[in-house]
């Protein structure tokens, strides 16, 4: 294993010197002068001085209001989900740079879901560097917006295997082969801090990037994706993700997953599969106790149709195994309506049908969602 994981740094190392020989080797492409105004005033800072200097700054955002109600005594509530603010800009021909201020349930949780700058050697060649959407699933990176996705509620591998939003810090190359062709590849490699906590836990709450150079981060974890756009249509492409995430460096997870999408005049097909292997303790309290592994997998289709300009029926089948854990192992059926607003405001009507298989009940819900992006 130890060569396994000094493979692992050995490939960071590399990759860090080939991105730096990259931006070295093309400074002299374009012009980064700007006109210096060196006067100072008594009003404005740092901010001021760029905004006067280099670039022009894009704010845009989304917000989602919801209504929840439980058909089998559950409880009733309101929600202001989620109030983003996308931040934009770009600075040169080749740097572009973007972030994602999360405000979310009211202000109960505030959050920096991404930040990070991209450096564009070529469309084939991009570096990205800072904290990014990792590219597992085209919903994670491109579809997880509520005003983009086409149900209330995300599916239940897409929280609990595959967990959106998720972001990590690290480092990226990716990029597009346009050949001309109706078929598009395009591919993404990345190294990052990881996911972390405590062993055998769900996988949603290993988010945070909590594992730093201090004391929490002797091995980085890695993965990529690699899939082609078939015309303005169709869209497959494959995933993988492999990195420790206990604290004490011992316990690996793996994801691999693959997605399919189209979106053809009126016609739209989503579905994802995601399958994780996670190392976890037999006994978390005497870890001489040995490590076993836990199967988990889930996955969603769905379908809708424009039956006319602004109103779009839905339906979803999504199910979700957690080895380690079957009482949460469940499915679901969810039954849908948008009516669109405008292209990018849209009001949702759903309602979902639960069948779980471990100790708890089925509760069916009925929601409501107004998502805006402006």
């Amino acid at each position: 294993m130890k060569n396994f994981y000094s493979s692992k740094k050995l490939f960071a190392t590399i990759l860090s010197f080939f991105i730096i020989t990259c931006l070295t080797a093309q400074e002299d492409d374009f012009d980064a002068t700007v006109n210096d105004d060196d006067k100072k005033t008594a009003t404005g800072g740092f901010g001021a001085d760029l905004a006067k200097n280099l670039s022009f700054v894009n704010f845009n955002g989304y917000i989602t209001n919801e209504f929840f109600a439980g058909t089998n005594g559950g409880n009733s509530t309101f929600d202001n989900h989620y109030f983003n603010v996308f931040i934009s800009s770009q600075l040169t021909d080749k740097i572009f740079i973007e972030g994602q201020l999360e405000y979310e349930h009211g202000g109960q949780d505030i959050d920096v879901r991404y930040a990070y700058a991209d450096y564009k050697v070529s469309e084939a060649f991009v570096v990205r560097s800072g904290k990014f959407l990792v590219p597992a699933g085209q919903f994670n990176e491109y579809l997880y917006p509520e005003y983009l996705n086409k149900t209330v509620s995300r599916a239940y591998v897409n929280r609990e295997i595959s967990p959106s939003a998720w972001g990590e810090v690290g480092v990226q190359i990716r990029g597009r082969f346009d050949s001309g062709s109706s078929a598009v590849p395009f591919y993404s490699v990345y190294v990052v801090n990881g996911l972390n906590g405590d062993s055998g836990a769900g996988i949603r709450s290993l988010r945070g990037n909590m594992r730093d150079s201090r004391g929490g981060n002797e091995n980085k974890a890695f993965g990529g994706a690699f899939g082609v756009d078939i015309g303005n249509d169709i869209t497959v492409a494959a995933n993988y993700y492999s990195g420790k995430y206990s604290s004490d460096n011992e316990l690996n997870l793996a994801i691999m997953g693959a997605s399919f999408y189209m979106d053809k005049e009126k016609f739209s097909i989503w579905s994802e599969l995601h399958l994780a292997k996670q190392e976890a303790y037999n006994d978390a309290t005497d870890v001489t106790q040995g490590i076993s592994d836990l199967d988990k997998s889930g996955f969603y289709v769905q379908g809708g149709y424009m039956i006319t300009d602004k109103l779009e029926p839905i339906v979803r089948y999504d199910a979700i195994k957690l080895d380690g854990a079957p009482d949460a192992d469940r499915s679901r059926i969810t039954l849908g309506a948008n009516y669109y607003l405008a292209k990018t405001a849209v009001v949702k009507v759903n309602y979902e049908l639960v069948s779980d298989d471990g100790a708890d009940p089925d509760d069916n819900l009925f929601g409501v969602q107004l998502s805006i992006g402006f």
